[in-house]
């Protein structure tokens, strides 16, 4: 976990947008942002492009801003920023994240921060190329569940990973709207493993710290609501070590909830991470292992909560916003960055293609699909 921020940090407080008031994270991110200890001014923007002019309520509405703008060059020429989270359709992404690395401003972007990986590395391009970091809100990395999901696995409890079962089905379609942008490739650039199954895509390399190698699988639109992305996919993949997994996605349940969760095995044991079920989000870890040191363990369960706050993602929303101004203020690396989200997107373009000419697909070392 990272360190709590420093009482001089809370003082001194940065000046941070917040771009982006009508997205599906938006209200929550304010939330976050207004709570951050990190942050000392609080600003809101509107994007016109998306937003078609945000109403007054969301303009002024709760948690209340120091300011709010009505577009981003008033933005940018009002306020000396230092951090900015941009939370907008996935097409507008880039072009809004270009603008501020290019102005020298550190940004979060809502993920998948773009509807291509092409659209991504232009991004880390310019990031590098600017000295300015960026990255996308993978903010389970911080749970505590799931940094002790990820000890475990680099304590060796589990011996060699050969086996990994990931599941993202949540709520239908017609559950949450056909006609949000959401759903249009246009605006969203992919369905499900765009939008949510991306973040079981980085667990699974957060969590094993493997890489992805070879993908293949199955994508389909079985709603019959008029969208055209996909709904449905079971996608199969290799990871460098040779393990074998599988992830299986799709908005398909008839009620807002999660059936979401990570198993990961090895030659020494297994854990399985019951992320969320109808009962809401769980934080408890089934372990077995017959590792050296844990022969008189055996099979126990661990629960790592997290504590509550408001905003998207809780308290580990907050934390995640702190450490990335922490560690843009101190020139550090962050828990994730931009090239995670490129890896992200490149295992869900493979699997585009890998259901497009029903063929394996191989990540070479730049991440990039090839068959």
């Amino acid at each position: 976990m990272t360190d709590p921020v420093s009482e001089d940090a809370r003082e001194r407080g940065v000046t941070a947008a917040l771009v982006g008031l009508t997205a599906p994270h938006s209200a929550g991110w304010r939330q976050t942002l207004r709570q951050c200890p990190a942050i000392g001014r609080f600003v809101i923007c509107e994007h016109p492009a998306s937003e078609a002019a945000a109403s007054l309520h969301e303009l002024s509405g709760e948690p209340s801003p120091d300011a709010a703008y009505s577009g981003v060059d008033a933005l940018l020429q009002s306020e000396d920023l230092d951090f900015a989270l941009i939370s907008v359709r996935n097409d507008l992404a880039p072009e809004l994240a270009t603008r501020f690395l290019s102005a020298g401003i550190p940004v979060i972007v809502e993920k998948p921060a773009a509807r291509t990986s092409a659209e991504i590395r232009i991004l880390n391009d310019l990031s590098r190329r600017n000295g300015v970091p960026w990255c996308t809100g993978f903010l389970n990395r911080l749970l505590p569940v799931a940094q002790e999901f990820r000890e475990i696995v680099n304590a060796g409890a589990l011996g060699r990973v050969v086996s990994i079962e990931a599941r993202m089905v949540t709520s239908s379609v017609e559950q949450r709207g056909s006609d949000h942008w959401l759903f249009h490739r246009e605006t969203a650039g992919g369905g499900i493993l765009h939008w949510l199954a991306i973040h079981s895509i980085d667990l699974i390399r957060f969590l094993t710290g493997l890489e992805f190698a070879q993908v293949s699988g199955h994508v389909a639109t079985l709603s019959d609501t008029g969208i055209d992305v996909e709904d449905m996919a079971a996608v199969s993949f290799t990871m460098g070590n040779g393990a074998v997994g599988n992830l299986h996605a799709g908005y398909v349940l008839r009620q807002r909830y999660g059936d979401i969760g990570i198993t990961i095995r090895g030659t020494l044991g297994e854990v399985v991470w019951p992320m969320w079920d109808t009962s809401g989000r769980r934080d408890t870890l089934k372990i077995h292992s017959e590792a050296p040191g844990w022969e008189t363990v055996g099979f126990k369960e661990v629960t790592v909560e997290p504590r509550e706050a408001p905003g998207y993602g809780g308290s580990g929303g907050i934390e995640f916003v702190s450490g990335f101004i922490r560690a843009t203020a101190r020139g550090e690396p962050f828990i994730t960055d931009g090239d995670d989200a490129l890896k992200a997107m490149q295992f869900v373009e493979a699997a585009y293609a890998a259901s497009s000419r029903s063929e394996v697909m191989s990540l070479g070392s730049g991440g990039q699909a090839a068959v």
